[in-house]
């Protein structure tokens, strides 16, 4: 009986101590798991502030002068051929208008791509394809005269940092990409390799509020691209809104 009452004894404090044991058990992996949603919870709400501290951001409206020159002939400026996703477009007056619609094109997602996506275009770094015009690769020929065959033509983009900015940047590449400045100025081109490339005549309707930026003019400057449907200065017209300030 001795025998059988201790080994009764022993069976009773196993079992309490495996109740004793369970809660801490819970306890920890509780512990872990709570942490490990706090860190995920953490990392979702912080991304879009991350995202959307580099500019522009969601809260900025930006317009950059760009102009498209196929083989020396200035096009009229581009309207959106698609509903605005983006919040990256234009209204046909030769401006490019960013005002992030989420944070997916703020920052570097403010780009050439999404402009050219709004609009129809079709850019890669070697080929454009516009709205009714046929698609041009690098190689392609450019008109001579007599209607001959011309030079063969290559895609190009020059930036300048603002109106006033008489150097400008020609891009080596990753055009699609390129995220340009509030009140910069781009052209993008398919011309003969050593062409000069000129500023648009759109730069002069870039606000005159922006640093750099020149009083809007009506014509062509010489050597420019032509400005198409410039708004009045220092307005802006939205389609189905009435015309509002412009603002940086």
């Amino acid at each position: 009986m001795g025998k059988a009452s201790s080994r009764k004894k022993i069976a009773r404090a196993s079992r309490a101590a495996g109740r004793t044991r369970s809660p801490r058990n819970l306890g920890w992996w509780g512990l872990i798991t709570g942490i490990v949603a706090l860190g995920v919870g953490l990392v979702v709400v912080s991304r879009p502030d991350k995202v959307d501290a580099v500019p522009p951001r969601l809260t900025d409206h930006w317009h950059v002068a760009y102009g498209i020159d196929i083989c020396g002939e200035p096009l009229p400026g581009l309207s959106d051929a698609k509903p605005d996703t983006s919040g990256i477009h234009s209204h046909g007056d030769g401006l490019i208008h960013i005002h992030p619609f989420s944070s997916r094109y703020t920052g570097k997602g403010a780009n050439l791509g999404a402009f050219a996506d709004t609009t129809g275009v079709i850019l890669t770094d070697s080929s454009l394809k516009v709205p009714g015009r046929d698609k041009l690769d690098n190689g392609d020929k450019c008109p001579g005269k007599d209607g001959k065959a011309g030079k063969a033509g290559k895609l190009q983009v020059m930036v300048w940092d603002s109106a006033t900015d008489t150097t400008g940047t020609l891009l080596k590449g990753d055009f699609a990409g390129y995220a340009p400045k509030d009140g910069s100025v781009v052209t993008i081109a398919f011309v003969p390799k050593g062409t000069k490339l000129e500023k648009p005549a759109s730069v002069g309707s870039i606000p005159s509020d922006l640093p750099g930026a020149t009083p809007p003019v009506t014509g062509a400057p010489s050597g420019g691209l032509p400005a198409t449907g410039v708004p009045p200065a220092g307005t802006e017209s939205v389609p189905g809104e009435a015309p509002v300030s412009s603002t940086p």
